[in-house]
């Protein structure tokens, strides 16, 4: 379905959208405007990565905005952002999507309700751009926030329960997801320092693009290596775990070794063992038990090993 979102006559310029288009609807718009037959394969390349290039005169630029109705555990580019491909030249700005999306939706009711007669074409070319990629980065905003709440509930669920394998798949998922964002972002990063500034007049307005997208990407970043230091917290926790159980059968295995031995010499029942006949071997073979448990706990007490 092919669109005008917005069009002027001085200067000449047309805004069209085109969505969920065929290959047939491809090529006519490219037969029309003159765009090349490689940037119009990567429209159809539905996993395709964000993107900048320059040719003929025309400029094509995909960018990825995180999809606010993708599903929690989404950690694929294609399931957790939705594509939007852009052609601008001197008297058009094409965008090409798959689906409506909301971001993009709200940029198009902003412009149709814009008066453009007698504006600059440069400038109108240069504040759409601005607003199309500022929607963009800004729909990680949300996503980024609430991610940022659940890494907090996950370090007090950390330290609060030894049953922590649900919540290291939920931790595991949140780390691609977020390597992922931040991936996507330094990608639109690059193309924001890569886009005209337009002259004087636009230039403030590129610069607070530019300055929004390093903003997104340094967040996504320091999400990452909040998750990363949870999940180096949890294995330091499991190790530390592991060594108290360590420690307790070492104490156990300490007591009863010298005891065990004691008892298996003395449970052998040959016929020529010398305290077998004693009238009190069997209650001086319990005291020796009990003073080897005495020097050992003894031992363990001093060495700080019992609390």
């Amino acid at each position: 379905m092919l669109r005008t979102v917005v069009e002027c006559d001085e200067p000449r310029f047309s805004w069209l959208d085109l969505v969920e288009p065929s290959r047939q609807d491809l090529e006519e718009v490219a037969l029309r405007y003159g765009l090349t037959a490689t940037a119009v394969q990567d429209c159809l390349d539905p996993e395709h990565l964000p993107k900048f290039e320059r040719f003929n005169g025309t400029t094509f630029a995909i960018l990825r905005a995180q999809d606010e109705l993708a599903d929690p555990t989404a950690d694929t580019v294609q399931a957790l952002t939705r594509k939007v491909a852009i052609f601008w030249g001197e008297e058009f700005l094409i965008t090409i999507h798959r689906k409506d999306q909301p971001y993009l939706t709200g940029v198009m009711e902003h412009w149709r309700g814009r008066v453009l007669h007698g504006r600059e074409r440069l400038g109108i070319v240069a504040e759409l751009l601005v607003d199309l990629t500022n929607a963009v980065v800004l729909s990680y905003e949300a996503p980024l926030v609430e991610s940022e709440t659940r890494v907090d509930g996950f370090e007090a669920q950390l330290m609060s329960e030894h049953d922590v394998a649900d919540l290291l798949r939920q931790m595991y998922h949140m780390k691609r997801r977020l390597a992922l964002s931040k991936r996507l972002l330094w990608r639109t990063m690059s193309i924001t320092a890569r886009l005209p500034s337009f002259g004087e007049r636009t230039g403030p307005l590129m610069q607070d693009l530019r300055e929004n997208a390093e903003s997104m990407h340094f967040y996504a970043e320091e999400l990452l290596e909040d998750i990363n230091n949870l999940l180096h917290m949890q294995l330091a926790l499991a190790a530390h775990r592991t060594n108290e159980v360590m420690q307790v059968l070492t104490v156990f295995s300490a007591f009863f070794l010298p005891l065990t031995f004691i008892v298996g010499i003395y449970g052998m029942n040959f016929e020529h063992m010398p305290e077998l006949p004693q009238r009190y071997g069997y209650l001086a073979i319990w005291g020796v038990m009990v003073l080897v448990s005495l020097l050992i706990w003894r031992w363990f007490r001093r060495r700080g090993w019992l609390t």
